[in-house]
């Protein structure tokens, strides 16, 4: 049997059946047997040589197929930063470690206070920190001053304005039992 005759041999076997779809040869020289679809005769019925030559079976919709439809193109990662250094880490938490200038902030929190009241306040803060699980409601009746503290709890965070706040009702606590004796 020759090449040609092969591939007529397997088109005339094969063609009446519903799954076939055509014949061909893969780049090794093999034939290819595409098939619509799968079946129990297409599993056991296609033989396995035809002329010394193995007969693959590949679904027709791999004929339309290109490498880059199952294929992803990937882009070059860029190195990783290097290690910082001993002296670059101690710096960097000498900068954590330095002071930071809290006057703006004592001086936004007095104009608030004046504004609501220093317990008042003090819920408020909780309000922003806590978010949707907040137990108060009181920025909905002081909408400027919720505003405000978001700004400075983004600004300075909790623990700065925690203490701030703390301070202040340490200092009222004083006075309120001063006032009681």
């Amino acid at each position: 049997m020759t090449d040609i005759s092969g591939e007529a041999w397997l088109q005339e076997q094969y063609s009446s059946k519903p799954w076939f779809h055509s014949v061909g040869k893969d780049q090794y020289g093999r034939y290819v047997v595409y098939v619509k679809y799968s079946c129990m005769e297409t599993l056991s019925d296609i033989v396995d040589q035809v002329a010394g030559k193995q007969v693959m079976v590949h679904f027709a919709s791999s004929l339309n197929s290109t490498r880059e439809q199952y294929t992803t193109v990937l882009t070059a990662r860029k190195p990783p930063e290097p290690e910082p250094t001993l002296q670059e880490e101690m710096d960097s938490v000498a900068e954590v470690d330095s002071p930071v200038d809290l006057s703006e902030l004592t001086t936004e929190l007095d104009k608030l206070e004046k504004v609501c009241g220093s317990n008042i306040l003090q819920d408020i803060f909780y309000e922003v920190h806590d978010g949707i699980n907040a137990v108060t409601n009181l920025s909905t009746r002081y909408p400027a001053v919720r505003e405000s503290l978001d700004r400075l709890y983004v600004q300075y965070g909790f623990d700065i304005i925690y203490e701030e706040l703390d301070g202040w009702h340490d200092y009222w606590w004083k006075v309120f039992k001063r006032r009681s004796k």
